[in-house]
Parts: structure tokens; sequence; C-alpha cells
């Protein structure tokens, strides 16, 4: 199961060997560059600053973080392992390479870089915070096995459940303080404008219009005729499989755009996707929940949801179970899941009354 979750923050100033308008045009350009998204420019930039004081350990600091947005792992790792050799007084370079191996699904090393940070400063809140999602991951690895080997255990699966909620906040990486280590500022990330994905409309059933025969006209005299019998409305018969093939579109398209809407965090189209018969985790009321998926979907500065292997058995006309593999990617937080969604017509519109994960 992939993790890889991690939160970009603002560089902080930093006491250097040396100090100068040049040197510090060229951090503000780096960071400028790394808020617009332009990754590979900004490594550039940074070598080449390096190339020229190799010793910099703000500008290696960047060039962890880069390489860490880039997903180029290997490397970054290098580089905050460098920094933990060359500067074991301080946290941030455990703390962060602890983040680049958790996203590698290495716990067990993103546990003991984790604890490192913890014994170089006993107060250094992030990597406790950081610490406990590693643990809460773990468990629910170890969850998924106990299911994979006993799909019937209930109290492992409530367990997993409970466990995929603790661990849906975002794991904290952090940048050099300034002067005193022991202080540790963290920005928010820079939140981007996402384009919100159009709703794909369900097709409606095409409506059956009968016209009815027309009344045969009085005769004027009595006079025997033979009669002749009205027509008879023609109605065309059901097509049960016609209607089995719309619905089952009908439900994968309702769950198509929950996760474009989710995608583009286009919240009110999100909650939209969920009927009144919902009943949200945690015992929370259906207002606390609308409140926390709010914050969760606009946290991100990004999410991609991707749905495969999607499964939809009908149970009747109006509901439906429908089972899938999803996968999950954010700037924070990054997760592959089985899930399921017990589905319900109303007014024409399939609507979410159950989610699982399973």
């Amino acid at each position: 199961m992939k993790f890889y979750k991690y939160l970009f923050t603002v560089l902080l100033s930093f006491t250097l060997t040396y100090s100068s308008v040049f040197a510090e045009s060229n951090y503000s350009d780096i960071q400028l560059l790394i808020k617009q998204g332009q990754f590979k420019e900004a490594l550039k930039l940074t070598e080449d600053q390096l190339s020229r004081n190799t010793a910099d350990i703000k500008l290696q600091f960047m060039k962890g973080l880069v390489l860490t947005r880039l997903e180029r792992y290997d490397e970054a790792e290098k580089v905050f392992m460098k920094l933990t050799k060359e500067n074991p007084q301080l946290p941030e370079p455990y703390n962060n390479l602890a983040v680049v191996y958790a996203a590698q699904g290495k716990y067990a090393e993103a546990e003991k870089a984790l604890q490192a940070a913890i014994n170089t400063h006993p107060s250094y809140a992030t990597a406790h915070e950081n610490l406990g999602d590693i643990y809460a991951k773990m468990a629910s690895k170890a969850y998924n096995q106990a299911l994979e080997l006993d799909t019937t255990n209930q109290t492992a699966r409530e367990k997993l459940s409970l466990v995929n909620e603790l661990i849906s906040a975002p794991t904290k990486t952090e940048s050099l303080p300034e002067e005193k280590p022991e202080k540790t500022v963290v920005a928010k990330a820079p939140e981007t404008k996402t384009e919100k994905t159009p709703e794909k409309s369900v097709p409606k059933e095409p409506e059956v219009i009968v016209i009815p025969a027309k009344e045969e006209p009085k005769p004027q005299k009595e006079e025997k005729r033979e009669e002749i019998p009205a027509p008879v409305e023609q109605v065309e018969p059901v097509d049960e499989e016609a209607e089995l093939i719309h619905n089952r579109k009908a439900v994968e398209t309702a769950v198509l755009n929950w996760a474009n809407a989710w995608s583009a965090q286009d919240v009110n189209a999100y909650i939209a996707s969920y009927g009144n018969e919902f009943v949200p985790p945690k015992k929370m009321s259906r207002k606390e929940w609308e409140k926390e998926r709010r914050i969760r979907l606009k946290r991100p500065s990004f999410i991609k949801v991707t749905l495969t292997d999607m499964k939809i058995n009908l149970h009747g006309k109006d509901y439906a179970e429908v089972r899938f593999n999803q996968a999950y990617l954010s700037d924070t937080y990054g997760d592959k899941v089985n899930k399921e969604l017990l589905m319900r017509k109303i007014n024409d519109k399939w609507l979410i009354t159950q989610e699982r994960t399973r």
C-alpha cells in the first residue's frame, strides 16, 4: 500500500556562514519557482547555486524538498541523510528524511528517523505527530492483512476504518528554523485553484408516447354494416435488459461524478452525491460531517481520485452496491483502498447512502 504525504512549507531565513543581497535574492527566486510548481527550474537554480557554495545548508534543504516534490525519493534521501550526518543537532533533516522514507512505504526506517529527531529535541512536536501517523499507517497495513486472511473479521474492519480516519491528516515536513533549531514554524501550503470538472448529465429514459385510437363516427342513418373493431393501443413492452443496462450506466455515471467532484475539490457537488439517509462515521451529525469534509477537500493544493475495477450489483430498480479500488493522491497524502458504496435511486438520481472501506 503506497503511503505518500507531505506538506511543503515556506523556507525560513537561516544564519549562514556568509550573507549577501545576491544570495537572499536567489533564495526568493527558488521559493517562487516552487510555489508556481516549476520544480525542475527550481532544482536547476538550486544546483547552480550549490555549485558555487556546496556548504550552504539552506540550499541543500531546498534541494531535498524539491527532489521530494519531484518524487525523486532516492536522491532526496541522500540529501537529507547527508544533512543529518553533517548537522546531527538539527531535528528537521531527520523529520524530512522520515517523510521521504514513508512516501516509499519504508515505515520502519521512517520510525527510526523520527526517533532520532525526537532524541535530538524531545520537545519537537512535529516529529511526535508524524511518528503517530507512521504507527497508524503500520496499523492500517496490519489490519488489511488480517482482513485478507479472514474477510469476516468485523472487529478488524472497524479498527481499520478508525485508523484510516486517524491517518487522513497530513504528515509535515519542516524547513530549517530561524537561528534557534528548537523553534519550528510551519507555514500553510500555498493554495492553488483547480478547474472544476463539469458534472456529466445522466441521460433520461425516453418517454413512451401512446396515440389513442380514433373514435368511429356515428352513422347518420341506421343501416346494417359490418362492425370494425377500434384499433388497440400499442404500448411497447418494457425491455428489462435495456432497463438494467440503463440503471447500471446511471449508477456508474453517478459514482464517477462523485469522484470527479472530489478531484476538482467541488465541495457542493461532492456533498450533493450523498443522500439524506447517509449516516456519517464516528457518530457525527450530518452538519459536523459536512463541515469536516469541506475542510479536508479544500486543505490540499490538489486532489486526484482514480477508481478502477468497478463492480456494480443492482438490487431491484432502486438499490445498487458498488465496489471498486480507489487511489487517492494529493500534495499532502496518498493511499489505495478497496471501497464499497451502497446507493439508492431517489427522484431519478442515484445517491450514496452508505460508504465503507474494505
